[in-house]
């Protein structure tokens, strides 16, 4: 049976994102191995994974640069666009939506509106890149999972994890969880962020 993840913020190639979200990492090419790694560790091929934006960036992504990495990882891949996953002609890149479209990825992996909502366990769930303050069904339990933000577990006070979970308000970015996050009805996943094992 297949289980459902949530990622989000992987920003494969971009280099000044280990600095900016102070990921353990001195170089790239060791950041992108470790998510990779990450990733199919935790992911089945028949898993169904949804990853809410910024897959990758930086001067050395290109097209190939960017299928190659999402040929690699396992799972059904099912993309809620961020703002870095746009196109960017000065890198050569034609925008992750075209390229699944150019690369025919279509059969395991798809573009989603940028809101998405879907059920886990009989729990709901609405995805979007950027947090948003109020999401359908906010007020009859349904959880917003979100990515954007680069919350560092680390710096993650136990108060602000609390509210997190009271009011079913999650980034579910990299960062937080340092690969992607199993989800379930209960939540006990996403509550137990465990930010980077490295």
């Amino acid at each position: 049976m297949s289980r459902v993840f949530v990622s989000s913020d992987l920003h494969f190639g971009h280099h000044n994102i280990i600095r900016y979200a102070e990921r353990p990492f001195k170089k790239t090419v060791d950041m992108d191995t470790y998510l990779i790694d990450e990733w199919n560790r935790r992911v089945d091929s028949d898993d169904i994974v949804y990853f809410l934006g910024d897959f990758a960036m930086g001067p050395r992504v290109d097209d190939g640069f960017v299928v190659d990495k999402l040929r690699m990882l396992h799972g059904e891949i099912r993309i809620v666009l961020g703002n870095h996953d746009q196109p960017a002609k000065k890198w050569g890149m034609s925008g992750l939506k075209q390229l699944v479209e150019d690369f025919r990825l279509g059969d395991r992996v798809k573009v989603l509106e940028d809101i998405h909502e879907f059920a886990v366990g009989g729990q709901r769930f609405v995805a979007c890149h950027y947090p948003m303050s109020d999401w359908n069904g906010k007020f009859h339990g349904v959880a917003h999972l979100h990515g954007h933000c680069h919350s560092v577990f680390a710096k993650q006070k136990a108060r602000d994890l609390a509210k997190m979970r009271k009011h079913k308000l999650y980034d579910v970015g990299v960062d937080m969880y340092g690969g992607p996050v199993e989800l379930s009805g209960d939540r006990r996943f996403l509550d137990d962020p465990q930010g980077w094992r490295v």
